[in-house]
């Protein structure tokens, strides 16, 4: 963290520059993504419209991983938040997968539309929902505990 964006110690109640490290021991079923997309800091605050790359398909956490048990999991992308606006107010979709119809939908308060796989890589992401590939694979074929995939199913 910058001298823009510094961390506040509780300990010595002040802010300070820092660094983030992120090490994972497990994965789970389902990987839960918040971009940070509103900056505060002492003097400033702002909606973050920098753009973020992600896959739709084949995220690997393994450079995360500190044991190997996991290395081979790969996640596929099913739902995407999306916020319009700004820190005053906004306009929240979603754009999410159908394991139904193996489509993509974009959900508008009471208005669904069909949408193409390149809608869910939208600049204005805000919260990413994966699904590990072989929980899918599972789900699909009635085999194995379903955690809560039944869930992710939104047509």
């Amino acid at each position: 963290l910058n001298q823009d964006n510094m961390w506040y110690c509780p300990a010595c109640k002040d802010f300070k520059q820092a660094s983030k490290k992120l090490d994972l021991w497990k994965l789970p079923k389902v990987l839960v993504i918040h971009l940070k997309r509103f900056s505060y800091s002492r003097h400033w605050r702002d909606k973050i419209e920098t753009p973020v790359k992600y896959p739709l398909e084949d995220l690997s956490l393994k450079q995360f991983m500190l044991s190997s048990d996991q290395n081979d999991v790969l996640y596929d992308l099913k739902g995407v938040v999306n916020h319009f606006g700004g820190l005053g107010g906004g306009h929240y979709t979603a754009t999410c997968f159908s394991v139904t119809d193996n489509k993509w939908h974009v959900y508008d308060d009471s208005h669904v539309s069909s949408a193409s796989s390149e809608k869910a890589c939208s600049p204005s992401a805000y919260v990413l929902f994966y699904v590990q590939k072989d929980s899918l694979a599972a789900h699909r074929n009635g085999s194995g505990s379903h955690n809560g995939m039944e869930d992710m199913d939104v047509s």
